[in-house]
């Protein structure tokens, strides 16, 4: 019997009637159900052939950290506005799941990154995982950040301003892409280095090879700076100029069910409002 995982928005008014009508129409075509109503995520996702987040972009984004590497096809329903990962609307994912379980949808493999947090000084390590971006900023009111970023193994560049953020193409049309950087297409295998408000006017977002492997430090923070490491804006941790941060990309990739109904461009023109 195959299994499907449901990953549920509580905060999603439509969300509740929505998993009994899914658990309704996969239970008569024999396949068993968990939801992250009845059971932890870490066991709605093990051993499922498909997870279906109900929520938005963050909902889904909340599962790609905890993949590890188990790799899921994920089929993302948008219970509110469009989203770039959730694309399928409520009313088409009956539609949508016939797709899958015929063998006709298209599965798009989506970059990973891998974050290596370490403090010299408390002997302390943590691993992150993320879909969008590794943003290192600023934390409240702290002073402006010095940080050095280095990229295969050579220094790129030192710098002041509010952090640094790392994305992959699937993030750039995030965060990246409001503090500058370009949108990249999520086919491409790349990473997306863009500042956060540097004070040197020169210095703008570059695109790289996915295979660099990028490195950060704080500088002279003195015990009175500090700053956040946030991986896709879910998983976050404090860190001062004692911490080597790096990324690269990870081995696990996100496996995207894809919207029968929609491209890439269609949801950038939706989304961002182009003229056509």
């Amino acid at each position: 019997m195959k299994r499907v995982g449901i990953v549920i928005n509580r905060n999603k008014a439509s969300a509740a009637e929505l998993v009994l009508k899914l658990r309704s129409w996969l239970e008569k075509r024999d396949i068993a159900v968990l939801d992250t109503e009845t059971r932890p995520l870490e066991e709605v996702l093990q051993d499922a052939a498909l997870v279906i987040c109900l929520g938005g972009d963050g909902t889904l984004l909340s599962v790609a950290g905890r993949l590890k590497e188990a790799a899921i096809p994920i089929l993302g329903v948008n219970l509110g506005s469009l989203g770039f990962l959730t694309e399928v609307k409520q009313e088409e994912v009956f539609e949508e799941l016939n797709s899958f379980f015929f063998g006709q949808s298209q599965i798009e493999e989506r970059l990973m990154l891998s974050c290596t947090a370490w403090s010299e000084k408390a002997k302390e390590e943590r691993r992150f995982m993320a879909l969008n971006d590794i943003v290192v900023s600023r934390e409240g009111l702290s002073r402006i950040l010095k940080m050095e970023v280095n990229a295969g193994g050579e220094k790129l560049t030192s710098f002041a301003g509010d952090g640094l953020i790392v994305a992959t193409p699937t993030g750039s049309t995030a965060y990246s892409f409001s503090a500058g950087g370009a949108v990249v297409h999520p086919k491409l295998e790349a990473l997306i280095i863009t500042p956060i408000c540097p004070h040197a006017s020169a210095l703008r977002s570059m695109v790289l090879s996915a295979d660099e492997r990028i490195s950060i430090r704080l500088q002279n923070t003195l015990g009175h700076g500090r700053a956040l490491l946030t991986a896709d804006g879910q998983e976050n941790l404090e860190i001062d100029d004692s911490y080597s941060i790096e990324i690269t990309r990870s081995g696990t990739r996100l496996r995207l069910v894809k919207s029968s109904r929609r491209s890439y461009f269609s949801t950038l023109r939706e989304n961002f409002k182009f003229p056509v």
